[in-house]
């Protein structure tokens, strides 16, 4: 459970930096890696900062092939997906709509809207946790849930494998995908679709012709506008990065019951809380918001000019715009300046991991370690959205100390061979101590803003 020390602030970021300069190879309690997580080489003031990936990552568990990803949009098509045959994943996700609807909310199959708007899919590949509340932990596992949704497609996993196996063209396909596995089964259809998702792409934009050099790519105004987008308008505080997104969640102030992520931490202090859109082709989206409240981006600066409903648990990072009708004029050209005016980059999977067999031996973690732990459990840090490092080394029955010296509340998870830790919320100036009771690789993150990671490698006793 989270312990409160308010007064630690400082101290314990000195702490943290001691141990990072010290390195502590070797005779010493744990190994951390002295490179911060995430750190881009550029400012986000710079446009280069906002430069696109060149290769489009997979996970080591679902890599990219072509016949995975032709499986995976045969199936994106398929009303068999549906309990009645009528419904596909591009009956909202429409491809001729920028793989969104266009409208505020998509009809339920009881006739009611759903309560939440269809997300825009492109540059899927980046995310961290899927649907607007983050409840899935990853594109396969989200892919799969509007199926098993009773108002969405209202489709059984069993019943969508039998309508499946029913076609006889869907067994070869299967085959050639999955060659080690070569079998209809639920989980193949959820790699096949996240494969398959992975490759939608936002288009070129003009603002990517900028970052590239082209200096006459943007108008002055659009200059002008991304000035404020990275400074007074505080935007890029969660539109970050290439694809203007922290990926985190926040609540921004809008009316309704809907308790988005704090529903699924359990957490009533981010209650509201949604995840932070993209903002490519984002005039091309509206509505705006999880709920498609908003209908235009002019309402959309409104909203953060003061429209937003003031309560607790609105974000630290919630803009507050005061803005003259030339600045809103700007800010409104760089956004159009995201608009894809040409087809998305050639697309470019990751490489496969190379496995570790077939390199030199490795070392056990626990040849660096001392034979006892030590009393006192080391200390990682939390500001500016990130764990002060990026990889910790322990011992099992450890635990580790992380402290919040940001001015976000944060949350500290893992989840492992089916078993979950959740820190609860700490409020900056508040430290959680994190036990690794068992040996192995644990993936820790922060469930509000979740591009928070840490790799932890804990060794046997």
């Amino acid at each position: 459970m989270p312990t409160s020390s308010p007064t630690r602030s400082r101290a314990l970021s000195l702490i943290v930096a001691g141990v990072v300069s010290a390195g502590l190879f070797g005779g010493a309690s744990a190994v951390f890696s002295a490179q911060r997580a995430g750190a881009p080489d550029a400012s986000p003031n710079d446009p280069a900062y906002y430069a696109r990936p060149a290769v489009v990552p997979f996970p080591a568990s679902n890599p990219y092939t072509d016949a995975k990803a032709a499986l995976g949009e045969k199936l994106f098509h398929d009303t068999a997906l549906s309990g009645a045959g009528d419904r596909a994943c591009a009956s909202c996700h429409e491809p001729g709509k920028g793989f969104q609807d266009g409208r505020a909310a998509a009809d339920g199959l009881d006739g009611a809207p759903l309560g939440r708007r269809t997300p825009y899919i492109g540059d899927a590949a980046w995310g961290e946790r899927y649907f607007w509340d983050g409840r899935a932990a990853s594109l396969e596992e989200q892919a799969l849930g509007p199926v098993q949704n009773p108002r969405e497609m209202n489709q059984t996993l069993d019943g969508m494998v039998a309508a499946l196996k029913s076609k006889p063209a869907y067994a070869p396909l299967f085959a050639a995908a999955f060659p080690e596995e070569p079998q209809i089964t639920a989980a193949n259809v959820g790699k096949a679709l996240a494969t398959f998702e992975r490759t939608i792409l936002s288009g070129q934009t003009a603002f990517d012709r900028w970052v590239a050099g082209d200096a006459k790519a943007v108008s002055d105004s659009a200059k002008r506008g991304f000035e404020l987008f990275t400074g007074k308008a505080g935007c890029a505080s969660c539109h970050s990065g290439w694809a203007f997104t922290d990926h985190a969640f926040h609540d921004i102030g809008l009316p309704g019951d809907d308790k988005g992520r704090g529903a699924i931490l359990g957490e009533p202090s981010v209650d509201h809380a949604f995840k932070t859109p993209g903002l490519r082709n984002v005039a091309n989206r509206a509505p705006y918001m999880h709920d498609g409240s908003i209908a235009t981006l002019e309402a959309v600066l409104d909203h953060y000019a003061g429209n937003y409903v003031d309560r607790p648990t609105l974000s630290p990072d919630l803009p507050r715009l005061t803005l003259t009708a030339g600045e809103k004029a700007d800010l409104l050209a760089f956004l159009r300046s995201l608009d894809a005016t040409g087809p998305a980059p050639a697309f470019k999977p990751e490489a496969p991991p190379v496995k570790v067999a077939s390199l030199a031996p490795v070392i056990p973690v626990a040849a660096t370690l001392p034979a006892e732990p030590p009393a006192n459990p080391p200390v990682v840090g939390q500001r500016g959205k990130r764990f002060s490092v990026a990889a910790v080394q322990l011992r099992a029955g450890q635990t580790l100390t992380v402290h919040n010296d940001d001015n976000r509340e944060h949350n500290v998870r893992y989840e492992r061979d089916g078993k979950e830790f959740n820190s609860g919320v700490q409020d900056p100036g508040q430290s959680a101590l994190i036990p690794f009771p068992e040996a192995g690789h644990y993936y820790v993150f922060c469930g509000i803003h979740p591009k928070m990671k840490l790799d932890v490698d804990v060794a046997g006793q």
